[in-house]
């Protein structure tokens, strides 16, 4: 029968380069480490540690052990976090990140929520409307727009946004109607872009072509909620996601142009680590917004 105590101890030794060293790590007599792995090799039938007086190294056989060993022994202890995570009440803390208009009007108000339902899981919510390094910067979730392309996070799709471009009846009045993509050139446009350039990259889809189109303006910013200022201004056009205008679009405060050029939808995913998949209030949290994403009205798909 396999002995994951005797498993465990072999990591110890291989690890600390010793029996004395996994001895006063362990608190076991070096006799019955000793004697633990003497019989795990009679059992194998390899040598695993190749023994002198000072120290012991791993044979080739003993490399290859170790490593499956730490695999099996952390697969182990994972499942058994899982187990007592599932029987237990959910708790800890949670990092969230989102992009701020999405962040202001749709998700602080779920996190509100979901906070006086599971008063025992704490959240941080991070609104920006840069794409954070959700690894690196140890955030648990993160909502965004677009695929997900790293291997290392795992994405659940939330809901699909349409684009589309406004502008004030003012501006076009005094400018005109664009009636193509590429008379975007002779416009004001007001761009949205997480640099800091005066450009942006629109995307336009006609007759089943998907394209984008290159526009500049005078105004831009990092700040996604501020074009769609601009434009009630008078100020130039913007293309801004459905949600963001609907409510001025219906009040006739902006016009909806360039209609027979809507691109297809961007779907948005709330985005986390691999290794969080096994967190039951990561999936708690993600499963309510999943939720509260499929319920109306919020105006999300026009």
């Amino acid at each position: 029968m396999h002995d994951i105590s005797t498993m465990a101890i072999f990591v110890e030794v291989a690890r600390y380069g010793g029996l004395s060293a996994a001895s006063r790590r362990l608190g076991l007599a070096t006799s019955v480490i000793s004697d633990r792995i003497a019989g795990l090799e009679r059992r194998l039938g390899v040598k695993l540690l190749n023994r002198t007086t000072r120290s012991q190294t791993l044979t080739e056989a003993g490399a290859v052990y170790l490593e499956r060993v730490i695999q099996i022994l952390d697969d182990i202890a994972a499942m058994e976090a899982c187990v007592m995570e599932e029987s237990a009440i959910p708790r800890g803390t949670l990092r969230v990140t989102a992009p701020t208009p999405l962040g202001r009007h749709h998700i602080a108000p779920f996190v509100g929520d979901f906070s006086q339902q599971h008063p025992q899981i704490r959240i941080h919510l991070t609104l920006e409307d840069r794409f954070a390094n959700v690894v690196g910067e140890g955030f648990d979730v993160a909502i965004r727009g677009g695929p997900v392309i790293d291997s290392n996070l795992v994405g659940c799709r939330l809901f699909d946004m349409r684009r589309v471009v406004v502008a004030s009846p003012a501006y076009l009045d005094r400018h005109g109607v664009p009636e193509r993509p590429e008379n975007l050139r002779e416009h004001a446009c007001l761009i949205f872009n997480n640099e800091p350039h005066l450009y942006a990259q629109w995307h336009f889809a006609h007759a089943g072509r998907a394209d984008m189109l290159r526009v500049e303006g005078a105004l831009a910013s990092t700040n996604s909620e501020l074009p769609v200022a601009w434009a009630l201004r008078g100020l130039g056009l913007a293309q801004k996601s459905w949600w963001e205008v609907a409510e001025h679009l219906e009040a006739g405060r902006l016009v909806r142009v360039l209609a027979a050029y809507e691109p297809e939808p961007v779907s948005f995913f709330a985005i986390h680590p691999v290794r969080s998949v096994q967190s039951r209030k990561t999936a708690l949290f993600i499963e309510a917004l999943s939720a509260y994403f499929r319920k109306p009205p919020f105006g999300l798909h026009g």
